[in-house]
């Protein structure tokens, strides 16, 4: 999809929202969702290419479990961590990878203002569809590996089972962190 917009859209809607105090410039309102819609981009480039690699690395993983005569729960756990990451760039497509479009039906203003909701709303609710779908594969994956490995090495696997927790609950907060802060741009639009 193309940054490009027709600047005779732009300069034809008036952006002086109700309650608003100064008014945002048209120049202001497209600069912003060109750099919504960049770093939206971006993201999502980044995160479909990690779900891919995620995906060939398990089912390689997978490939190589059989190869050895090992189909236990590490694979089904792989399986499953693969199937997770299909969700999720699923999800993350459905939820943000359809920028919204600027058609001069809705002044420019509030098409913007949806694409913060939008991306906001993504971002705090990333725990049920960017982390969920993960954990059924990493529980599986060890589960798998406390019954294959001696109790003498649990202790690490207690270490990693941690740190899964502890990565999961950041990325969590992180994105949350980041769905305040849209919410409190949306927030100052609405009351300056």
């Amino acid at each position: 999809m193309s940054d490009v917009v027709d600047p005779a859209l732009w300069k034809a809607q008036a952006v002086q929202p109700p309650g608003l105090s100064r008014a945002l410039s048209a120049e202001e309102v497209r600069q912003r969702a060109t750099a919504l819609r960049r770093r939206v981009r971006r993201r999502n480039l980044l995160e479909y290419a990690t779900a891919a690699l995620m995906i060939v690395a398990c089912a390689m993983l997978i490939a190589l479990q059989v190869r050895l005569g090992r189909f236990d729960a590490i694979s089904i756990g792989l399986a499953l961590l693969a199937a997770g990451g299909g969700v999720i760039a699923w999800q993350l497509h459905q939820r943000t990878g359809s920028p919204v479009v600027m058609d001069g039906a809705r002044p420019s203003l509030d098409v913007y203002r949806d694409a913060l909701r939008r991306e906001r709303d993504a971002l705090a609710s990333v725990a049920s569809w960017y982390v969920l779908p993960a954990v059924p594969g990493m529980a599986a994956i060890y589960i798998g590996a406390f019954l294959r490995v001696p109790p003498a090495s649990w202790p690490l696997l207690i270490v990693l089972v941690l740190g899964t927790f502890a990565l999961f609950a950041w990325v969590i907060r992180l994105n949350r962190r980041g769905a305040r802060t849209l919410d409190d741009e949306l927030r100052q639009q609405e009351q300056a």
